[in-house]
Formats: C-alpha cells, structure tokens, sequence
C-alpha cells in the first residue's frame, strides 16, 4: 500500500509541476514578446521606426488588399504571401489598431454596377492594374491583376468633436524601367519596398505636425505654378512655403529644407550669407541649377536657339558651391539614351504628319541603385542638363553621384553661344562623339562645410557677429544641375499636368517626382524612413533549365522518400521490439 501511495503522490506532484510549468510559459509569453528572425537578410524584422510608428497610432487602420483570386500566377500568390506576413508582423506591434483583408476585385459575384463603382473607385485612388502573360505549352495565358491595397485611417478628433476618416490607394509593385513589372526579379524589388510603402503611407495619413519646406524667391526661379505639383505632393509631408530672403539674417531658423529651382539672377552676398550660415547651423539645401540657359519653346518657335553660358558664376553662387565641395559645369550634355520629341513631316504621300524623333539633349537617367534616394525609382527625364565636378579634398564631407548619363555621352563646352537647332535630327550622329562616359548630374554632399566668409568681416550681414559659425554642425545638401526636373507642365487654359508629364513627346516620367520626393525626404532627416528603403532580400530563382530536365526525378524523390522513411523507421523499431522480448 505504501508503495502505490507513494507512487500516487509523486504522479500528483509531476501533474502539479507540469501545469505550473505551463501557466509560467504562458504568463512569460504574454506579457515579454520576442521574435527571432533566423534569416540572412533579416526577411521579417520590421525596422525600430516602423515599430515606434505603428506603436503609436491614436486611430484605427484598415487595409483592403486586392490580390486574391484562384487564378493568380504563381509568382503573385508569392507576393500575396509575403504581404500576409508583413501584415501579421505589423500587427504583432499596432495590435488592435490594424487589420486587413483580402478581396478579389474581378470576382464574378460582383454585378455589372458593383464591379463599375469598385474599378471607378481604385481608378479615383491611382490604383494601376498589371496584366500578367503566361506562355504554358505554346498557349498565352492573359490575367488582370491589381497589386494594390487600400488604407482607411479611422480617428476621433478631439478639437471638432467628430469621427474622420482618411482613404488613399496605394500601388505595391515597382515601375522599374529595367523590369517587367509582373517579373519576378520587379516582384522581389517590390518585397524589399514592402514595409517602405505601407509605413511611409501611414505615415502620411497620420501624422499631425508637418516639417517646413521653403521655395527660394527672389532670383528669378520657377513661378509656383510651374512647381504646384511637386508642392502638392510634397504637402502631404511638410509644410509648404515660398519667399524671398531679402538678407534677413535667420529667417531660416525654423526652416528643414531650402529649396533653390531654378535661379536665373544674380544672388546678393547678403541672401548667400544668409543661406550659408543657414547651412552652418544644420539647415538643408536642394539646389537645382542650370550650366547653360537655353529655350526649348525658342527652339520650336524659330526652328533654333542658343545655348547661353548660364553657369553659378553668372549667379554669383559659383564659389559658395565650390567651397562646399561642388561645381557645375558650363556644358551640354548629349546621350544616345534620351526622350524623343514630335515634330511634323511630309510623308512619302505628300500629306504631313507627326513624326518622333530621339532629341540627344533630353538626356534619360537610369539610376544605379547605390543610395536610398534614388533606389528602384522610374527613369528620369532632364532637358539641357550640364555635368557636376566635386572639387576640395575636405575629408569631413562625403560626396555620393546620385545621378549620371549613360556611358554614351557627348559632353559640349559652352563658352560662347552655342546654336542648336533641329537639322541635327536629321543628321547620323556620329558615335566617336559619343565616348565621354558617364557624367555626374546629381551629387549628395554630407558632412561638416566651411563657410564661404570664413576669415571675412560679417558686421554688414548680422547684428550679432559672435554669432557667426565658420564651420557647419553635421549637415548635408543635394546638387542638381538641371533646373527643369521640377517643373510640371502648365497649359494655356490653366490646366496643370502631373509632374513628369513631358508635352515634347506626350509621356510621362514617374521618376522625376520620385526622386525630388525622396531627396527632400532625405534631407529633412526622415532617415527612419528612408532606411528602410536601403533593405535588400537576396533573390534565389530556381534553375528552369535544371527543373525542366530532371522534372521526374525530384517528383519520384518527392513521392517515395516520406515512403521510404516510414518505413525504415517502422523496420527500427520492430528490430529492437523483437531483440527486446525474446530475451525475455
């Protein structure tokens, strides 16, 4: 009796362990959360920006995701995946305060008007639909889809008493011009700017307090009507304002980001003393500034114009650049990968009609992917761009080439006016010309600047000359050498087209907008943000070839080895039932 008595309790005391056990792993995984991510690229480790901002959401998320359907291809039942994934990671931090779902925008349940109200609808929101073709034993199969997701930001607003919502679309494939975008290299680009897009979305739609932007005045820029969509766009982030300077000392100081599109006059020392001690207290600058002046409409008008030197020393701007670590050159740069423009023609019949010509002068960039600012962003369109030199040996400042021409550049000193002139469309260009290389366009300068009036007198420009810095805190600036990427097109009538829009040849480059966006981004020290756009998922493609040949082989594998072990596992364990009772 003892013996079945003791063996009772130490079964009682295990039973009692065991659920104390339990009830300790269940309180720990309650309240102490971690996750390990054991992949190389850290696939499903959210950024600590990403965390903090879905942490402190005071409304009410929801996502609407339009990717499902049976007959998606099997590369964007892939990507549906991994969008699950994130939405389960950002879940895991907002908690209640998100969740989505998945809907089916080609469902044949909708009816006629319900499917015309849901296209309308996404149409209104900018969603752009991809068609997916797939060649399957000589036959193309053709599919509708709509990588896209729809955010409604839902919160209660204490001042005015009321519940307000806020719905925008949002497109999550990438428009890479060096992919297709249904491929699954554009795909798996598209996985590494996940997590971007749908926090720098909720960024947008949630945020309250708003960094201010200035647009420079005063030395002939572009007029705000030829940059409203840039402001527009930009409004969505920051608080938008334009001025002149008039050599007021300061009036930047609750400035984040100065922009300078496009000066045609000269500047005063007094507004270049103002902009550098700007920059010597932390402020930012994006200056995009021609080498040449020259008219595009001139040229359409007369059939020629002249290239003008238009350089910073004309501006007066020339050393300011040069002592930050910069130059802009006075030249012209030609590339056989350009825009085309439309001009008339008489046909072989006699009647005139429109005819596309490549225009070298409109140089296209394809970004090489080396930054966060111009990472996997569309082409970009320049008009009568010039070449940047960085100049100084100053080891405090790091300079980056964001932008370049391609490797078959023509690179035109402009000395003197330059007569340029459409008989040059039809004219063979001559390749031995066209042997420059690539040429710098854009260039990211960080790091700590001397100033321009270091060792001069300051009295004339600030009341307080103890306040004088020769030398910048951490900073950092970006140089574009063609004032014409932010300028949309303005009609006659007053209707604005978006950014990027070229009316020379009736197409649209998203990349300008693109890259202003995540210049100025960048520079107003959203660098949580922006790092995000610098993760990279290594992507492992399967050899076709290889699974083509040996197709059979790996389904028999497949087939037969579970079999296999089963059953060696099933001989184990007989063998030594079998020794163990004949022993016995």
């Amino acid at each position: 009796m003892s013996s079945r008595r003791s063996l009772k309790i130490k079964n009682i005391i295990k039973l009692v362990v065991t659920i104390l056990i339990f009830i300790i792993i269940n309180f720990v995984s309650a309240n102490f959360f971690k996750r390990f991510d054991l992949t190389a690229e850290k696939r499903y480790t959210i950024s600590d920006y990403s965390k903090q901002t879905l942490k402190n959401l005071n409304g009410q998320i929801f996502i609407t995701i339009y990717l499902e359907g049976n007959d998606l291809p099997l590369h964007f039942k892939k990507f549906r995946k991994a969008i699950i994934e994130q939405m389960e990671i950002f879940k895991v931090y907002a908690g209640q305060n998100i969740d989505y779902e998945f809907v089916n925008p080609t469902d044949e349940k909708l009816s006629d008007d319900e499917m015309t109200t849901l296209m309308q609808d996404l149409y209104n929101l900018g969603i752009v639909r991809v068609e997916d073709t797939q060649i399957t034993d000589g036959q193309a199969t053709k599919t509708l889809i709509y990588p896209s997701a729809v955010l409604t930001y839902t919160y209660y607003d204490l001042d005015n008493d009321t519940l307000i919502s806020h719905r925008v679309g949002l497109n999550l494939l990438n428009n890479d011009p060096n992919f297709e975008q249904s491929s699954p290299e554009n795909i798996n680009n598209s996985l590494q700017t996940l997590e971007y897009k749908f926090i720098n979305e909720i960024k947008k739609i949630t945020q309250k307090k708003y960094p201010t932007v200035v647009f420079l005045e005063g030395q002939g820029e572009i007029e705000e009507a030829n940059i409203i969509d840039l402001e527009r766009s930009l409004f969505e982030y920051y608080n938008i304002l334009r001025g002149e300077l008039k050599g007021r000392y300061g009036i930047l100081d609750s400035v984040e980001v100065l922009v300078i599109a496009k000066p045609t006059q000269a500047f005063s020392d007094s507004d270049k003393f103002v902009i550098d001690q700007y920059i010597m207290n932390g402020g930012k600058v994006l200056w995009l500034v021609d080498g040449v002046d020259v008219s595009m409409d001139s040229i359409y008008l007369y059939e020629h114009s002249f290239a003008m030197p238009a350089n910073t020393e004309l501006l007066g701007i020339d050393d300011q650049l040069f002592t930050y670590g910069a130059r802009i050159n006075t030249d012209v740069l030609q590339d056989f990968l350009s825009s085309t423009i439309m001009l008339k023609g008489i046909s072989a019949t006699g009647e005139e009609r429109d005819y596309w010509y490549n225009w070298f002068y409109f140089p296209l960039l394809v970004t090489q992917n080396n930054n966060v600012i111009n990472k996997y962003i569309d082409a970009i369109k320049t008009e009568f761009v010039s070449s940047i030199d960085t100049v100084g040996n100053n080891p405090e400042v790091k300079k980056t080439i964001l932008l370049t021409t391609s490797a078959t550049t023509r690179k035109i000193r402009v000395n003197f006016p330059l007569e340029i002139n459409f008989d040059e469309i039809n004219q063979i260009p001559n390749e031995q010309f066209f042997t420059d290389g690539p040429q710098p366009v854009a260039v990211l300068l960080e790091g700590q600047f001397p100033s321009l009036w270091k060792g001069r007198v300051v009295n004339r420009y600030m009341d307080n000359p103890s306040n004088f810095k020769e030398k910048s805190v951490p900073t950092k600036m970006i140089i574009v050498s063609d004032g014409d990427i932010p300028m949309n097109v303005l009609k006659t009538n007053g209707e604005t087209m978006p950014l990027g829009f070229d009316k020379y040849s009736l197409y649209s480059y998203d990349g300008n907008k693109q890259f202003l966006m995540n210049a100025i981004n960048y520079l107003a020290d959203d660098e949580g943000l922006m790092s995000i756009r610098s993760r990279e998922f290594k992507l492992r493609l399967l050899d076709q070839t290889t699974i083509k040949n040996e197709r059979t082989k790996w389904q028999l594998i497949n087939l037969l080895s579970p079999i296999i072990f089963i059953l060696i596992i099933g001989f184990v364990f007989n063998f030594f039932r079998n020794r163990k009772y004949s022993k016995l």
